[in-house]
């Protein structure tokens, strides 16, 4: 019969399922894609092929959705007989006959693993650095924003660290963009080791990157943590001498700098160059007019601090 062959030469997998949820049949394409065989498959529940991770009520929503309108569709994570998982879009129907009553249901699994990678790739292109893998501009700034949100909400501190490497340019010029590249990877990798889990590190571009601590305790508390960035970086062999690098540090602080998220940023970034001026290898403060308890009672703007 005509139906007959659409189930056997569909592209998709496609199971039939008696209404009391037991596997009648399985089509080639269904046992090419998951690994099964045809005896492992027939007379099972289908709830075999979901992995732990939809949880212990989805049988009974998907269930129920049948029974009220007739048809479900959604992504489901369908596990492999070798264990491994796959991503399909599944539609699942009812096939009733003419009285109403039904006769069996047909689910049809779309994959769409390979939409999902693009899908990843693309989200990569968009929020991650492509050099160092950090986070890039627009991602930082959005978890800037969200940052700033819930710290209004809670009453959370947050230091925003804008961070230069001192001499970048020469390095480049005197050992190559190559080894230029390899120094912004492995000051990625140092920066990221010496924060938590929880704060961010971001490269902004060329030798700019940004360090986002969500309660970052005292002044002392954030001095300690540069301190250890200074010495790992300085512990960076560059060129045939072996010598470290330096960079200098802006570091603004939320609420006491209660500006929106651009605005933080624009400040660690004035600190920062007030940090070059200074001498470099070092570190400064943006001290806006309302001074607040994290920090001691001043009157500059900015505070240098080697």
């Amino acid at each position: 019969m005509p139906t007959e062959r659409v189930f056997a030469d569909a592209h998709n997998g496609m199971l039939i399922i008696s209404p009391r949820g037991v596997v009648l049949e399985a089509n080639d394409a269904f046992f090419r894609a998951t690994g099964y065989l045809a005896d492992e498959v027939k007379g099972r529940r289908p709830g075999f092929l979901r992995p732990a991770a939809h949880g212990t009520g989805f049988n009974g929503y998907l269930w129920q959705s049948l029974r009220t309108v007739g048809v479900w569709r959604g992504e489901l994570v369908k596990r492999c007989k070798d264990g491994s998982q796959v991503t399909d879009f599944v539609t699942v129907g009812a096939v009733r006959n003419r009285v109403g009553q039904t006769t069996h249901y047909v689910c049809v699994f779309s994959d769409i693993e390979t939409l999902k990678e693009r899908q990843r790739r693309l989200e990569q292109l968009a929020y991650f650095d492509s050099l160092t893998g950090l986070p890039n501009r627009l991602l930082l700034m959005d978890r800037l924003r969200q940052m700033c949100a819930a710290g209004r909400r809670h009453g959370r501190q947050l230091a925003v660290c804008y961070l230069d490497i001192d001499g970048f340019k020469a390095i480049n010029d005197n050992l190559g963009h190559h080894a230029g590249d390899g120094v912004l990877l492995e000051v990625a990798r140092r920066l990221s080791r010496e924060v938590r889990s929880g704060d961010t590190v971001a490269r902004l571009g060329g030798d700019e990157f940004v360090m986002l601590f969500s309660e970052p305790g005292t002044v002392a508390d954030i001095q300690a943590v540069l301190d250890r960035i200074f010495c790992s970086l300085a512990a960076l062999p560059i060129g045939c001498e072996r010598r470290g690098i330096s960079a200098s540090v802006g570091i603004t602080l939320f609420p006491m700098d209660d500006g929106c998220a651009d605005t933080l940023l624009c400040h660690a970034d004035k600190a920062m160059y007030q940090a070059k001026r200074s001498g470099r290898a070092g570190y400064c403060f943006f001290y806006p007019l309302a001074v607040g308890a994290i920090l001691p009672d001043v009157t500059l703007e900015y505070l240098a601090c080697p």
